[in-house]
């Protein structure tokens, strides 16, 4: 079975474990509906959730492997 690129879990989906993949599709989602209400770009969006304190180890840890991709 494939393993997540980022902690090596089991049961990677599409590059990531269930927890990973599930902090992706959020991220995806939260920047359509910034995107709506602001001029932010991606990468700008990506690295503002990276510095937010509120942000989750998940979706932190996604955003730091996108944005180095």
């Amino acid at each position: 079975m494939a393993r997540c690129s980022l902690c090596h879990r089991e049961g990677s989906e599409g590059g990531y474990c269930g927890y990973h993949r599930d902090a992706h599709a959020n991220l995806v989602a939260a920047y359509e509906a910034w995107r709506k209400s602001t001029e932010l770009s991606w990468t700008g969006f990506l690295e503002e959730i990276i510095q937010a304190k509120e942000t989750g180890e998940w979706a932190r840890e996604v955003a730091q492997s996108l944005l180095s991709k």
